[in-house]
């Protein structure tokens, strides 16, 4: 997703994506000066933003490692932006090595980027593609290669439905991605929730800068419906940090963080007679 900004010069914009941005935030060196003077201006007026971010990257380990824990060695993670330390495929194949990921985003730019940097990685690719057309995703060359439907997979959605208002119908894309999965599959989920502090740095924003990036928030109950007809996996929906924390992970008032996550699993159907 690329953001406009003025670039430093004052001349010709800049395109930041929400990818690098958040690469500014996770410490990495993916990342160009406008990305950084847009994360920078972003942390001014909501400054708790990149620590939400850090440590929905900490859940996004939490979950592949309770995955592979599960059985699972099949993951599909949508919006994935630069894959660098930490990522799924890291994660996943310091536990499982011959685990498939399969990385999805639509900015042409951070998709070959993350090509580069799985370059010589075995079962990992990175799909450039739109994820509205999950048609086109599930057809791919790279997805087939690696992703068998007939098996348990992964499909990861960390910090990816704020960019879905309601009117793009953002339920029925995550349903159009679980429903081909087979049983025992699993759907992790992060998403910011409207709170006074956010609406108050975006507002902030606006007046400093300009238009600040479009997201949709949503409350608990909101984000909770895009699990219906799975069964949610302990803790439950919960703040980020405390879905399954490790003990040196649990920071101060972990309750109030405005990001909920979840993880649901797809039923087994069970015959009648």
């Amino acid at each position: 997703m690329a953001l406009p900004v003025a670039a430093a010069d004052g001349h010709a914009p800049e395109h930041p994506s929400i990818a690098r941005i958040n690469d500014c935030w996770l410490e990495g060196d993916h990342h160009g000066d406008g990305d950084l003077l847009f994360a920078n201006h972003i942390a001014v007026c909501a400054p708790h933003v990149p620590y939400l971010v850090r440590e929905e990257r900490a859940l996004l380990a939490r979950m592949v490692r309770y995955l592979i824990g599960h059985g699972v060695r099949q993951f599909v993670d949508l919006g994935s932006g630069v894959p660098a330390s930490g990522h799924v495929h890291e994660i996943a194949h310091a536990l499982a090595p011959a685990a498939r990921v399969v990385y999805v985003d639509s900015d042409p730019g951070v998709a070959a980027e993350g090509r580069e940097l799985l370059a010589g990685t075995e079962n990992a690719a990175y799909l450039c593609a739109d994820i509205r057309e999950p048609e086109a995703v599930f057809g791919a060359a790279e997805f087939q290669q690696l992703i068998d439907l007939r098996e348990p997979v992964a499909v990861l959605m960390i910090e990816m439905l704020i960019n879905f208002p309601d009117s793009e119908n953002p339920r029925g894309l995550v349903s159009s991605y679980v429903e081909p999965l087979c049983p025992k599959s699993y759907l992790g989920l992060s998403h910011f929730g409207d709170h006074e502090e956010l609406d108050k740095g975006l507002n902030i924003f606006s007046r400093m800068f300009g238009q600040p990036p479009a997201v949709t928030l949503r409350d608990r109950e909101q984000f909770a419906k895009f699990f219906t007809g799975l069964d949610i996996v302990e803790p439950g929906v919960v703040p980020v940090p405390l879905w399954r924390p490790l003990e040196d992970e649990v920071g101060h008032n972990p309750d109030r963080a405005h990001v909920h996550a979840g993880l649901g699993r797809k039923r087994v159907m069970r015959s009648v007679g």
